[in-house]
């Protein structure tokens, strides 16, 4: 019952409660009201019936005191008055023996009067459909006799029958009344919150927050519709915030994507172009070098004073070489550099085709890549079974050719090596770890070994510190992510996380955005 009336409609629940408060009422005030009146209605016959019987007590007062001469005439005068009382059935004059000393009853009656009742003591009572009272006959002290008169309840009943009908035609109009009342009355409530109910309707569809509803009194409905306003605004006000916030980071991607286009574009023309001084530089570097050969050549001649000699000879021999050399070293690590340059362009310029990798097959390749480096590490390399990926199988090939170059790089030349790579499924992701018994990094340097040109030995290894910059790239392509745990003398472990086969799949082999 309580979960129907939870259902039902504001109106309705409105109408049901007026209906239910009004009814109550209407009940309980005519309840007393009926409970009451039939009291009154009941008392009347009792009134009207004892004051039958008191007009009787002065007939029978003179017959009883002066004997049986006047008995005749007041019984006759008794029955004459009790005919002409419709509420009289029957009635019964009793002399001071209690014997019967005269006797009415209406025809049709069946009463038959009790001889015990003249004896009795005063009373009035209501018995079946009939009201008895008994009341003594007393002159100056003396008891002379006793009237009992029997009065018919069936006027009472259908007077009362009529007035409980009349009562509940009454409460049923007003139930009705009411009922119309209510439907009609519970508008002033219900009315603005449907009209609430209806604009949040139209709000959750359209997302219009500029909507206002207009309040129509001061009241608690009133106080609603305002703080309803006020909450739109709110709303309006965070919804063009965030519009705002979401244009600005539009125009700040864009203003990236375009700042990565012309930095890629500049390190890829930069790279490329100096590439052409570079190769006039170790190609003169390499004429003056010959140069210098025929030249010493011709200080073999005898006509050259032996002083010249020694002085172009000193400048041949020491000073021209060492310079030469200090050329062709800064030419070697400017073309290392620029060679590095141009694979972080590449990466970020050249289209990719994603599919599912089988990471098995893949770092076989990579392994059979670096086998001649493992033997001659003489390194021992363990790799478990690994599940497969998601990804441009090349340049995934790429960033674990570039962790196993390192680990072999930066193993510890004073025990033997080892190198295990393991994977691992997790969700919709997979993680490899490359891990190795090295030098390992020190915490200092664990975030900068993903910086451009970033080297940790640069005296005792080659390369131009480009190999974990690029691998982290790559990844950032694949939506993946790539951390080091490492701790110096005991090594490195770096884990990639790249997406499941089946996860993170786009349409036509795209990355994942």
């Amino acid at each position: 019952m309580v979960k129907f009336f939870k259902n039902l409609s504001i109106k309705n629940k409105l109408v049901s409660i007026v209906l239910f408060v009004s009814i109550l009422a209407i009940l309980i005030g005519f309840t007393i009201v009926v409970y009451q009146d039939i009291k009154i209605f009941k008392q009347d016959l009792v009134n009207a019936t004892k004051m039958s019987a008191q007009v009787m007590v002065e007939f029978c007062t003179t017959g009883l005191s002066f004997g049986a001469e006047y008995a005749k005439q007041v019984e006759g005068e008794i029955k004459r008055f009790l005919k002409a009382m419709p509420i009289i059935e029957a009635g019964c004059v009793y002399d001071e023996k209690g014997e019967k000393y005269a006797f009415y009853k209406k025809a049709g009656s069946t009463f038959k009067p009790d001889m015990s009742a003249g004896t009795a003591d005063e009373f009035t009572r209501f018995e079946g459909d009939f009201l008895h009272i008994y009341q003594p006959i007393v002159s100056e002290g003396r008891k002379l006799g006793s009237i009992f008169l029997r009065s018919s309840t069936s006027q009472l009943d259908e007077k009362i029958n009529k007035y409980i009908l009349t009562m509940v035609l009454v409460t049923v109009v007003l139930i009705v009344l009411s009922y119309f009342l209510a439907l009609r009355l519970q508008r002033v409530i219900s009315r603005p919150i449907l009209r609430l109910a209806g604009v949040t309707g139209d709000i959750s569809l359209r997302a219009d927050y500029s909507v206002r509803v207009q309040k129509e009194g001061s009241d608690e409905i009133g106080k609603l519709y305002d703080g309803f306003n006020i909450m739109l605004e709110q709303i309006q006000l965070r919804e063009k915030e965030r519009d705002e916030a979401e244009a600005a980071r539009e125009r700040l991607l864009e203003e990236l994507a375009e700042k990565n286009k012309e930095l890629e574009q500049v390190v890829y023309v930069t790279s490329h172009d100096l590439r052409s001084p570079l190769v006039n530089i170790q190609g003169f570097s390499k004429e003056l070098d010959y140069s210098i050969k025929d030249l010493s050549l011709l200080l073999n001649i005898d006509e050259i004073p032996d002083e010249v000699k020694e002085k172009i000879s000193l400048i041949i021999e020491e000073d021209i070489p060492d310079s030469l050399e200090y050329i062709l070293t800064s030419a070697t690590k400017m073309d290392s550099l620029l060679n590095g340059l141009l694979k972080l362009s590449r990466v970020g310029r050249s289209a990719a085709t994603f599919q599912d990798i089988d990471m098995n097959v893949l770092i076989k390749e990579v392994q059979h890549a670096f086998e001649f480096q493992i033997k001659e590490q003489k390194a021992a390399l363990k790799i478990e079974d690994l599940p497969p990926c998601f990804g441009n199988e090349m340049q995934i090939n790429q960033v674990f050719s570039n962790l196993l170059n390192n680990a072999l790089k930066y193993l510890d030349p004073e025990k033997k090596g080892f190198i295990k790579i393991s994977g691992r499924k997790e969700k919709n992701h997979v993680i490899y770890c490359v891990e190795d018994n090295g030098i390992g990094i020190a915490s200092e340097h664990q975030k900068k070994v993903f910086e451009i040109f970033h080297r940790l030995n640069p005296e005792e290894t080659s390369g131009e510190g480009l190999g974990l910059t690029i691998v982290n790239k790559i990844l950032s392509r694949h939506n993946g992510r790539i951390r080091v745990n490492s701790e110096p003398g005991k090594g490195s472990e770096f884990c990639v996380k790249l997406p499941a086969p089946g996860g993170d799949k786009t349409e036509n082999n795209e990355p994942p955005v």
